[in-house]
């Protein structure tokens, strides 16, 4: 679920106590952080200048007082500052979705207090580990988020850090929820709201809270209970005043829960409070929750076009934070907007980013699990050893007996697996090379199923031609002969009449030369030849509109079929289809070409399309896979055709 996406993370941004939102503290601490004289105590102040800049926005500054802290940390060995100092970074970047930077100084805080032992160093790698959860859960690793955080809930309960442990039960719950497990989402939620409850928590603290409450009753559709929760944290908000990054993700909500309720007129007074908030405090979540209100607004309303840029927004954005998953279905929402738009070429170049990223992503995601399962395995054995390096100190004798017998069938299951993976193999190989035996064979018999029928095509269309020669040209010649041949006939008319019936005569037989191999198709290339096809057959009755982008040369062969493709498409919407309106369009994108032609025609009911008789369409169809492409018809009687063809050309 897109929405979901900052909801982890900003979670962790309150992590830190907050230190007032009025700008005297920054100065009461930059006054400390100058009088300060140890490392140590500088150190702390400036992670503390760092938080307090963020949380205003200004990032600048916060990275500033973020490597004054790194420097110092650099220069103690004092574990804790060195880790402290390393943290700050890792806070910052984690909130940034700097992934590569958020991992690399949140694996130096665990790494460093690796032998933690005080309360305070558990609470700075919880702290880190949370951190990383974090990460995991941008690159969409939520089960391993979620593993991480359940890990922390023990340490915060040891260190009776209360605020840390209410933060985790949060981000455990809204983990669930994106994995859509609502069960597990709603007892940590629940948990959380009863811990807010027991103890004395600040304001904004309780409005991180309720809106993750929202998303999982929003994910629910559990609207009675979503609304109840936004009017807690419109309670809150009404306390800690607009200065809180929490202001725009409150409007957001608000606005998905009006659009949920069809609502559109309150869903857009919400839009335009979230649009407000942002830009009092922008931050990279706000955008994020602000594009996602508006494309839902406009998909309730119908604005297709605003739909589209901001889904196209929020692609963007996804693709700069790296976030694959949440680009790939951003990529198909702009493909579906942009389809009802009527802008095809960009549905298409949408639609088929979605499938790469999405492909991608399956992948990578499948490396992990492999990597996973690695690691567990290597754990496994490593405990494994060590056991039985413990029992061969207890029994030395008992272990050299049980080892000869561990030896013993470690090498008949090794001979065993090795017997069996080699038959496997054997049988895996046979298989494959006759399932490739077969395909060969299947797609040989296919291909000359194809040029059976179209040469059963040309034969047909030899005929056909024959029989206009006789019956046309044939006839009108036979005319002129006898007429010549009258010796009573008036000698002036009937040279007159000879040559009507001669004109017609040249005219008929080069329309035949025509059909047969047009001229322009030899001449001028396909375009051109097309072009010339729906002039010609424009009339008073029909209306021919042809478009077309990208097209390139092709070998005479491929250019044949395609245009005898489109020439039988247009007989049939004026023939058979009784077509007024006609739109042909032809589309190129490096090896592939789109075909599109669509009538207003009479239609037909494409259930009965095994039942037709004519030879046009399988004419088409064989063609089509000659071309190694695909067909689809969409037409229903009186609603006109639209024929879409996809073919291969290299």
């Amino acid at each position: 679920m897109k929405k979901l996406l900052f909801q982890f993370i900003l979670t962790i941004l309150l992590l830190s106590p907050t230190y007032g939102q009025d700008t005297s503290a920054i100065d009461s601490l930059r006054n400390e952080f100058t009088a300060a004289k140890s490392d140590t105590a500088k150190l702390s102040l400036s992670n503390k200048l760092a938080r307090e800049y963020f949380i205003r926005g200004d990032s600048i500054s916060a990275f500033k007082y973020g490597y004054i802290s790194l420097a110092l940390a650099r220069k103690t060995k004092v574990p804790l500052y060195r880790a402290k100092g390393n943290q700050i970074m890792g806070y910052l970047h984690t909130i940034l979705i700097h992934m590569d930077s958020a991992k690399y100084y949140n694996n130096q805080v665990v790494q460093i207090l690796k032998s933690a032992t005080s309360a305070e160093e558990m609470r700075v790698v919880a702290y880190a580990k949370n951190n990383l959860a974090a990460n995991y859960h941008v690159i969409g690793q939520l089960k391993k988020a979620v593993e991480l955080l359940i890990e922390n809930l023990p340490i915060f309960e040891k260190i009776k850090d209360n605020r840390l442990y209410h933060v985790t039960l949060e981000n455990i719950a809204a983990t669930f929820n994106e994995l859509e497990d609502y069960e597990k989402a709603t007892f940590y939620i629940l948990k959380g709201i009863d811990f807010l409850n027991k103890n004395n928590f600040d304001p904004e603290h309780k409005i991180g809270t309720y809106l993750i409450g929202t998303l999982i009753t929003y994910g629910q559709n559990d609207l009675v209970l979503m609304k109840t929760y936004l009017d807690k944290v419109k309670l809150y908000l009404d306390q800690v005043g607009t200065s809180t990054l929490y202001s725009c993700r409150y409007y957001a909500y608000l606005t998905w829960y009006y659009v949920r309720k069809k609502d559109l007129k309150k869903s857009r007074a919400a839009l335009a409070q979230a649009e407000k908030a942002l830009k009092n405090l922008k931050s990279r979540t706000n955008y994020y929750d602000f594009y996602n209100s508006q494309y839902e607004v406009a998909y309730l309303a119908g604005d297709n076009k605003t739909a589209q840029q901001a889904a196209f927004t929020l692609y963007n954005m996804a693709k700069e934070d790296d976030r694959k998953s949440v680009a790939a279905s951003h990529a198909q929402d702009v493909a579906l907007m942009a389809s009802r738009n009527g802008d095809y070429k960009t549905a298409y170049t949408f639609q088929k980013r979605y499938s790469v990223i999405s492909d991608s992503t399956k992948y990578e995601n499948m490396e992990v699990e492999i990597q996973n399962l690695e690691i567990n395995y290597q754990t496994a054995e490593k405990e494994k050893r060590i056991a039985l390096l413990e029992n061969e100190q207890r029994e030395v004798v008992l272990k050299s007996k049980n080892q000869v017998l561990l030896n013993l069938v470690l090498g008949i299951g090794a001979l065993t697996f090795l017997l069996v993976m080699l038959f496997l193999f054997y049988v895996l190989r046979t298989n494959k090379k006759n399932n490739r035996k077969r395909l060969e064979e299947i797609g040989r018999d296919q291909e000359l199923k194809i040029s059976q029928a179209l040469l059963e095509g040309e034969d047909r269309e030899r005929i056909r031609i024959a029989r206009d020669l006789h019956d046309g040209i044939g006839g009108t010649l036979s005319g002129i002969k006898l007429k010549l041949s009258d010796p009573t006939a008036d000698r002036e008319l009937m040279v007159q009449k000879a040559n009507e019936q001669l004109h017609s005569a040249i005219g008929e037989l080069r329309r035949t030369a025509r059909g047969m191999m047009p001229e322009s198709l030899l001449k001028n290339g396909l375009e051109t030849a097309l072009h010339d096809l729906c002039t010609d057959l424009i009339s008073s009755e029909v209306q021919i509109e042809f478009q077309s982008s990208g097209l390139s040369d092709h070998s005479m062969n491929n250019t044949v079929h395609i245009y005898r493709i489109v020439q039988e498409l247009l007989t049939n919407a004026i023939k058979h289809g009784k077509a007024k309106n006609i739109l042909v369009q032809l589309i190129q994108e490096q090896d592939a070409i789109l075909i599109t032609v669509d009538d207003n025609g009479k239609g037909f009911d494409t259930g009965q399309m095994s039942n037709v008789t004519g030879i046009g369409l399988k004419n088409i169809q064989n063609r089509v896979d000659f071309l190694k492409g695909t067909l689809s018809i969409d037409s229903d009687p009186g609603n006109g055709t639209s024929v879409n063809i996809e073919i291969y050309v290299r």
